[in-house]
């Protein structure tokens, strides 16, 4: 580590070295890195004509049988991954209520009567609107991978069962849409609803999840999240580092064990593919990630990518720090990167307390931050390192940068503090943390948002509960608009909100001279020629109650909970528009508009699904209080 200018050194690193190798393919092994995953049993699909007159769901061995399930080859068209919970033990789903909501959204995309709208945060902060339309779906002929269709389902097919979970990975490079269907059914034996929150609790789902992220295709893998027939939203390209794989639920618990070397397989062929194309800002991100995807599995972060490192240093931290700074291709701590990045900037998304503190002692900036991250980062732009540490639970790392005096009061691009971080991920530790260490709790970042309003509208329930005490009750009525704005508009989020005071009829009043007031003042004017979720939110927000909100967002289960409670349906925005009016006006689900109407009793079923998650959601927050 002898050089310690900022510019790039002109020799080669060994990580540059063996990158080079890799795309040459003279490094051992490189030939079988650079393939992509293989199948360890075949991919079956059903073609999409198939899958919407389909009257029962059926196993993989009938459909065999039938010739309704046929391996699957590029040159027939796209594939679509649907990856979703089941909603019995048995059976996936045995009165076909999810299946039906999968088959009607087929039916519309393929009538070109859906909607695939952006993802309303990312357009939000971002300024990108979505880029998949109902026609990219269409453009080739349609086959769908359905873990019940496509893998052994008999007794005796065990062994098989296995080598197709096996093969999961390699499914979902394979297909060109990853399909989230999660519209909100009961379990059949369980006392409990199945929506996107607890989609994303599921183990073997996150683990889907991953594999879509980890694809090494040349070409994008969409994500589109399914609840309803008609409206679809694609899904975030951030926050998937608050759900890792190994602390999802697992029905069995031996599975947990089983898919671990599954990860750690993905991860590496990641980190390869990366380095092939000389990505190393990406390659870098992933390697220090690790230790977040690893969470909760027996796994120990992959540290010997790149060959040839020797040391006789005797130091433990020295000998980590070396370590670190070889595999991430760095010969000094002040060197950065093209995209605005140090060492220390990694090593606070590794999280190790000890490198950490090495770097610190040689000079590394505590207060330090990413300087070009792009807006579509996990990480936002000129976030800090103790910003990262608070967002990925690093909390050891975090005490330590805090006794180096870190600035509590430093900001990102977007005016977010590291209590806005620790709030968004859902990290109470870290709360705790910051909070003794004298952060302010109702610092606002740049949308006049406190920790528990973003707490609010990540869904984050036990920061929100953290965070209460520090909160006047007005954050509470503008942390319910949060929630449905941002999609955490969920049965148990909404629920928490009310019971904790949240007022079900607040109109929004969003100051015309606030950024915000700014931002929706714009896209008001857009959305008359360029419509999406977003715009129409704006063009319709002021003097909004959450009712009116939780339609235009698409958010059916708070309609559901709001309804429950009595929010009240005579109120106008100033538009002029009621509930009803902006039901129809958005084309909502009929069960939404005859709930409204309420005949024929479609009220009170809808009010059904939702009672149960609102009483333990109103039980829960009493005895935590």
């Amino acid at each position: 580590m002898a050089c310690q200018c900022q510019e790039k050194p002109c020799e080669l690193t060994a990580l540059e070295l063996h990158a080079r190798k890799l795309s040459a393919g003279l490094a051992r092994g490189s030939a079988s890195l650079r393939t992509s995953p293989s199948y360890c049993f075949e991919m079956y699909v059903v073609a999409a004509e198939v899958v919407v007159n389909m009257t029962e769901v059926l196993p993989h061995e009938t459909l065999l049988q039938n010739g309704w399930v046929i391996p699957f080859d590029d040159s027939m068209g796209n594939a679509m991954f649907v990856s979703h919970q089941w909603a019995a033990s048995e059976h996936p789903d045995p009165s076909m209520e999810q299946f039906r909501v999968l088959q009607d959204a087929l039916r519309n995309i393929m009538s070109e009567h859906a909607v695939i709208s952006g993802n309303i945060s990312f357009e939000l902060y971002a300024g990108q609107q979505g880029s998949l339309s109902v026609r990219d779906l269409l453009a080739k002929p349609l086959f769908l991978w359905y873990d019940f269709f496509s893998c052994p389902q008999s007794a005796s097919a065990e062994v098989p069962r296995k080598l197709a979970i096996r093969s999961i990975p390699a499914y979902v490079d394979n297909c060109q849409f990853f399909i989230v269907l999660c519209p909100h059914v009961r379990h059949r034996e369980q006392d409990l609803f199945l929506n996107r929150r607890s989609w994303e609790s599921r183990g073997w789902c996150r683990l889907e999840r991953m594999a879509q992220e980890l694809t090494t295709r040349a070409d994008a893998c969409f994500s589109v999240q399914i609840q309803g027939a008609t409206h679809h939203e694609e899904t975030p390209p951030f926050g998937r580092e608050k759900a890792p794989v190994g602390l999802g639920h697992f029905t069995v618990e031996s599975d947990r064990n089983m898919i671990a070397p599954v990860l750690q397989s993905m991860v590496r062929r990641k980190l390869h593919s990366y380095l092939n194309k000389a990505d190393f800002h990406n390659y870098r991100v992933m390697l220090n990630l690790q230790k977040v995807h690893y969470r909760g599995l027996p796994l120990d972060p992959i540290d010997d990518l790149v060959p040839g490192f020797e040391s006789d240093t005797q130091d433990p931290a020295a000998f980590a720090t070396e370590v670190f700074m070889y595999q991430n291709g760095f010969q000094s701590v002040d060197q950065r990167t093209d995209e605005g990045w140090t060492p220390i900037c990694f090593a606070a998304v590794d999280g190790s307390p000890l490198i950490i503190s090495h770097l610190l002692e040689m000079r590394a900036n505590v207060d330090d931050r990413l300087e070009n991250a792009e807006p579509s980062s996990t990480f936002g732009q000129q976030a800090h390192l103790l910003h990262l540490c608070a967002f990925l639970m690093h909390n050891d790392a975090l005490r330590v940068l805090l006794s180096h005096r870190a600035g509590l009061t430093t900001q990102d691009r977007y005016g977010a503090t590291a209590l806005h971080w620790a709030a968004f991920a859902d990290n109470v530790d870290g709360i705790s943390v910051l909070l003794e260490a004298g952060c302010d709790p109702m610092a606002c970042n740049i949308l006049d948002a406190t920790a528990f309003r973003v707490a609010s509208l990540a869904g984050s329930i036990a920061s929100m509960k953290a965070l209460l005490p520090f909160s006047p009750w007005q954050e509470l009525d503008l942390a319910l608009h949060d929630a449905l704005l941002h999609g955490a508009g969920t049965a148990d989020v909404v629920s928490t909100l009310i019971a904790m005071g949240a007022d079900v009829n607040n109109q929004l009043a969003t100051p015309l001279l606030s950024p915000l007031g700014i931002w929706f003042g714009c896209l008001s004017l857009r959305h008359h020629w360029s419509e999406s979720k977003l715009s129409a939110y704006a063009y319709h927000h002021y003097s909004a109650t959450p009712l009116m909100c939780s339609i235009i967002t698409h958010a059916y289960e708070a309609t559901a909970v709001l309804l429950a409670v009595g929010a009240r349906e005579d109120l106008r925005n100033s538009r002029g528009r009621t509930a009803m009016d902006l039901a129809i006006e958005m084309r909502a689900p009929e069960y939404i508009v005859s709930a409204l109407r309420d005949s024929h009793g479609a009220r009170a079923k809808l009010l059904r699904g939702v009672a149960c998650i609102a009483a333990v959601a109103s039980e829960v927050l009493s005895t935590t209080m």
